[in-house]
């Protein structure tokens, strides 16, 4: 019998941002972000939970369940001890070993990272596929997922912020810039310049990705989803992207725990 209270907390830890999402069912209805940091404790991560619970009249003792998708080794441990520790839950990582539902046709599965995967089973999760996923984050990575689930291959580039600082750092007189997309492909100053040839740069790069990787999928349509924390900036004049959803990785952690629960509280079906 399904218990209404019954919650699953999903952790996606990024280089950059971490994402929590708060489930019933199918539905994520509530999700936050924060900066990853590797030098807080887990005591310290769990007071952030704890804050964002009491604002969002969240019931901690409603979660049963969590699931996390981690690129961030050191961090492993820390939200390890927090599930074990704050909600007496052993967590589930998404990890070589458990069930997935997506078929990895790298030379080395075990090379593929947790977000891609999570990412692909957010594709399955949404029901759209053949499908290319691009994460806009630390990295702009694009993902290749087949009608038959299958993660086909990866490409990856550096991503928009990172871009922007390096030019920042490696440079003496380039400022470091707002991400945001300016008004004329050619600048008339400094700053407007260095910010047309990331962001105007970077929808090139998108397009032309999402072409050739169109080619090589040899199925069609393909759906083209954007994910992560600059997709809403960058979609803009990527009339290719058909959704936009910066918290598919959190609904892919969902699908990959519904084929490993073994629990019958907790149920994924529609």
């Amino acid at each position: 019998m399904e218990q209404s209270f019954t919650m699953i907390l999903t952790i996606d830890v990024g280089n950059t941002n971490i994402k929590f999402g708060f489930a019933k069912k199918r539905t994520i209805t509530h999700f936050f972000k924060i900066a990853t940091d590797r030098g807080k404790t887990s005591d310290e991560y769990s007071l952030l939970l704890e804050m964002f619970c009491q604002r969002s009249a969240i019931s901690i003792s409603s979660i049963n369940h969590i699931v996390i998708c981690s690129v961030v080794p050191p961090l492993n441990p820390i939200f390890e001890s927090l599930a074990q520790r704050f909600f007496h839950i052993q967590p589930l990582f998404v990890q070589p070993g458990i069930k997935t539902g997506i078929i990895i046709m790298a030379e080395n599965p075990k090379e593929v990272g947790a977000d891609i995967i999570a990412g692909a089973a957010g594709a399955v999760f949404l029901g759209r596929l053949p499908a290319i996923v691009i994460s806009f984050g630390t990295a702009t990575v694009f993902s290749a997922v087949s009608s038959k689930k299958e993660l086909l291959g990866v490409a990856i580039s550096p991503g928009m912020i990172r871009s922007a600082e390096s030019l920042f750092m490696n440079t003496a007189k380039l400022p470091r810039i707002e991400i945001k997309k300016p008004k004329n492909y050619l600048g008339r100053n400094t700053k407007d310049s260095i910010q047309s040839g990331i962001f105007f740069g970077f929808q090139g790069l998108v397009r032309t990705m999402i072409h050739g990787i169109q080619e090589e999928i040899l199925e069609s349509p393909t759906y083209v989803i954007g994910c992560g924390g600059l997709c809403r900036e960058i979609a803009q004049g990527v009339p290719e992207i058909d959704i936009i959803d910066p918290i598919l990785n959190l609904k892919g952690l969902l699908s990959i725990y519904e084929k490993n629960m073994e629990d019958s509280d907790y149920l994924l079906s529609e």
